[in-house]
């Protein structure tokens, strides 16, 4: 009997490697902005909280004073945009880590249903994942602008168990930071976490995760009903 029933995903450091490709679409909007560059390992540690607040930090980051409030939230909007601009020509150097899509085959032919739930904005997430196999391998995917709220919120992972029929002890969330595992603590769902990703500058064994695997092909062993 396997364990599980549904694999919640979320998207950026889980499934697909995107930090080549938000560090190159920052640092444009940056430079539009008439502001230096971050280095792309910082920008890996601001992933996560969707792409506003990823402009935010880098924005804070080399902004060469205090920003007056209003000239900051101007800068914001049109960074976000020069973001979008730059995004349509970088996706394409995000690539799904080595067993993600084996990993989700398996699922699939094991009947597992498969979301993501990403707090990336929905155009993105489509340009993300324009040419990859990954769509026709899910049931649902929950972008940051879906619903009302986005991770650590639950409701991202609230709403895929009600539009799949899962209860919450079915289902597994599998992602690689602190907000996958708060949001899925507050859904009631069991939480792994990838060894890779982005978590800040926290391992992944520092954000209170039932388990941290060695490799994303142990979600598929597990829902195939072998023990822990």
């Amino acid at each position: 009997m396997r364990r599980y029933d549904a694999v919640l995903f979320d998207l950026d450091g889980t499934l697909l490697d995107t930090a080549p490709e938000i560090a190159a679409s920052v640092n444009g909007a940056l430079s539009d902005l008439g502001l230096s560059a971050v280095a792309p390992e910082r920008v890996r540690r601001f992933i996560g909280h969707g792409v506003r607040e990823t402009i935010a930090r880098a924005y804070d980051a080399v902004h060469p004073g205090p920003a007056d409030a209003a000239q900051r939230d101007a800068d914001l909007v049109q960074g976000v945009k020069l973001f979008g601009k730059y995004y349509g020509e970088f996706a394409r150097l995000s690539q799904p880590f080595p067993e993600t899509v084996a990993t989700l085959r398996e699922l699939r032919e094991l009947g597992v249903k498969c979301a993501i739930v990403s707090n990336k904005e929905t155009h993105f997430v489509e340009q993300l994942l324009a040419n990859s196999p990954i769509p026709g391998l899910m049931d649902l995917v929950v972008c940051g602008d879906t619903l009302e709220q986005k991770k650590p919120d639950p409701l991202p992972a609230i709403h895929v168990l009600m539009e799949l029929g899962i209860s919450p002890d079915r289902a597994l969330f599998v992602g690689d930071s602190a907000i996958d595992v708060a949001c899925a603590r507050n859904a009631g769902i069991d939480v792994w976490l990838v060894p890779y990703g982005y978590n800040g500058d926290q391992p992944a064994s520092a954000a209170g995760a039932d388990y941290v695997m060695r490799s994303l092909s142990e979600v598929a062993y597990i829902c195939a009903g072998a023990p822990v």
